[in-house]
């Protein structure tokens, strides 16, 4: 590949992982503000466009007044309500479909000047399968709402948030596949990449139970921190009957699927904080490339910033979920899976020849 090739196509694939990251966090904000069922119907191409007329609004929001989140919970939502929660997810769409476009015509040039050879294409190809998965998956989130509950599901929100960053720690890969000539900086390192792969699959265990965590707003029934109201192991998972309605449906009265979701995500991030912490020790003295001992450098920073905004998120959730605080902790989310993507490329269990 020439090196002007491979300044650009890095270039558009570090625009990808920002445009991805944008996208994550405006999901947030759209979960977090309830706003992600205000428009009730996917339209690819006439989507792109808001309501431009107060007809065109008012239309909108008849149709938003027939979903089960309207009739039992915003029935005295107005018109300016209404514009606000359809902005959010008219946002978190548009940019969606900007995503696809920027990717569309990115490939379409490099393809045309003939930069990508056959093990790139394929590499890049699993982008639009992603997309096409991620856009599937949050249209079915989104119609878990609109039937007959007022929240969509927990369990396929995680799933469609689970599988977005996905598609970041993939694209983090790439751009790294891209930018830092493929295998030449990879490091022989067989055992610490064993412990890298523990690392990346706690992560992703952790988003997941986050995800539904979040999904189920159960961060509300805990709001305290380090015990969970005052216990270490809340009481209420041997004296409330076991159940698991409230992590496939949306249930304020879930207390016992709260309690446990809550208590792994938190035993699931004191487990990550000591391992990654272990792990930089490891990774220390390892290389002498800069940029690998940058990222190590930032690993223990990263988790433990991301512990510090859990913390403080959980603290704040007394009779709501703050917006601010929940977004801060995706994104602090997000850049400790971009951190371990990125050292987990560098490590190689084979000698690099």
């Amino acid at each position: 590949m020439p090196p002007i090739a491979r300044k650009i196509i890095g270039a558009w694939l570090i625009a990808g992982c920002c445009m991805v990251f944008f996208q994550v966090m405006i999901g947030g904000v759209t979960r977090l503000t309830g706003s992600g069922l205000s428009i009730t119907k996917w339209e690819i191409v006439m989507g792109a466009i808001p309501p431009l007329t107060e007809a065109k609004w008012q239309d909108e929001f008849a149709k938003y007044q027939q979903t089960p989140q309207y009739r039992q919970i915003n029935q005295d939502m107005t018109l300016s309500e209404f514009k606000f929660i359809y902005f959010w997810e008219f946002f978190h769409r548009l940019n969606a479909r900007l995503l696809g476009l920027v990717f569309l015509l990115g490939l379409s040039y490099f393809i045309y000047k003939k930069w990508i050879d056959r093990d790139l294409m394929i590499k890049l190809s699993m982008l639009f399968l992603l997309g096409a998965l991620i856009a599937t998956l949050g249209w079915i989130m989104v119609a878990s709402g609109l039937i007959n509950k007022p929240y969509v599901s927990p369990f396929k929100l995680s799933m469609h948030l689970f599988f977005a960053l996905i598609i970041l720690a993939y694209l983090v890969w790439l751009t790294v596949y891209v930018m830092r000539d493929g295998d030449r900086v990879r490091i022989y390192a067989p055992q610490q990449k064993k412990i890298g792969l523990t690392v990346m699959i706690l992560l992703f265990v952790q988003l997941f139970l986050g995800g539904i965590l979040s999904g189920m707003k159960a961060g509300l029934a805990y709001p305290t921190w380090p015990t969970m109201n005052g216990e270490w192991i809340p009481s209420a998972l041997t004296t409330l009957p076991s159940r698991w309605d409230g992590i496939l449906y949306y249930d304020p009265t879930a207390h016992w699927e709260a309690s446990l979701i809550q208590l792994l995500h938190r035993c699931t991030a004191y487990l990550l904080v000591v391992v990654i912490i272990y792990f930089f020790f490891q990774l220390r003295n390892l290389s002498k490339d800069k940029v690998f001992n940058t990222g190590v450098m930032l690993f223990p920073f990263a988790v433990l910033l991301q512990a510090t905004f859990g913390i403080i998120t959980v603290l704040h959730c007394v009779g709501h979920v703050p917006v601010l605080w929940g977004v801060l902790h995706q994104v602090g989310a997000m850049v400790l899976l971009a951190n371990t993507t990125f050292i987990y490329y560098h490590l190689s269990s084979k000698q690099v020849q």
